[in-house]
């Protein structure tokens, strides 16, 4: 299914496509557009996109349709879309931005921006099938989604155990002169696990997921 997303996507507008693989770093070292209007309508259609199709195939209550909705959308899902895609080495970085330092949160910046061109080039009804097709909402749907909000389960845990949950977060700067967060997670006074990413919220996600596996190897 995936791979019939790529097969629309190369065969859309060729300055589109080439837009939607520059990262902001590469756009102001050459002068050239940046994918981030591209990021901000894919956002949108995907948005939409997922939305309805969950209204239309999945019957729950508002609050139980947004937490599924989240799941699909998230960071660690599109990441992980386009590692499957192996589309890393198409994106085009800056010299201040190493490729290896490539994070989650560009990965997923570009996905939504490659489903901006499909959008722009092929129109909605074509896209809101790349789309679907993209994130297997039928399959998904049909054996369980398992929720990839990290956060928000840590969070409950906490709250069902009576535990008092923080989060403290920092940054720092990467070798390639990037500025990174990490974040750490605290039940009651006990420390648990670091995590790290290119945003405050994909620190804090990782730093949950560690701390849920450290948890469940506990026995928790």
């Amino acid at each position: 299914m995936k791979s019939n997303f790529l097969e629309i996507f190369n065969s859309c507008d060729e300055n589109l496509k080439t837009t939607a693989f520059t990262h902001s770093s590469y756009a102001n070292e050459h002068h050239v557009l940046s994918n981030e209007r591209l990021e901000y309508l894919g956002d949108s259609v995907l948005g939409l996109v997922v939305g309805d199709y969950l209204y239309n195939n999945y019957p729950a209550n508002e609050g139980k349709l947004s937490k599924i909705r989240s799941n699909f959308v998230c960071t660690q899902n599109l990441s992980q879309i386009a590692k499957d895609l192996n589309i890393k080495n198409k994106i085009r970085v800056g010299h201040s931005l190493k490729a290896s330092a490539i994070s989650d949160a560009i990965l997923e910046d570009t996905i939504e921006s490659m489903i901006a061109v499909v959008y722009l080039s092929k129109g909605f009804k074509i896209a809101y099938k790349a789309v679907v097709n993209l994130l297997k909402l039928k399959e998904n749907l049909a054996k369980g989604v398992k929720s990839t909000d990290y956060k928000s389960v840590l969070t409950e845990y906490a709250s069902k155990n009576k535990l008092k949950i923080e989060f403290v977060s920092s940054t720092y700067i990467t070798k390639g002169g990037q500025t990174n967060f990490k974040s750490g997670v605290r039940l009651n006074s006990k420390f648990y696990k670091y995590g790290t990413g290119s945003t405050k919220r994909e620190a804090e996600q990782n730093a949950s997921r560690l701390t849920l596996k450290m948890l469940q190897k506990e026995g928790k």
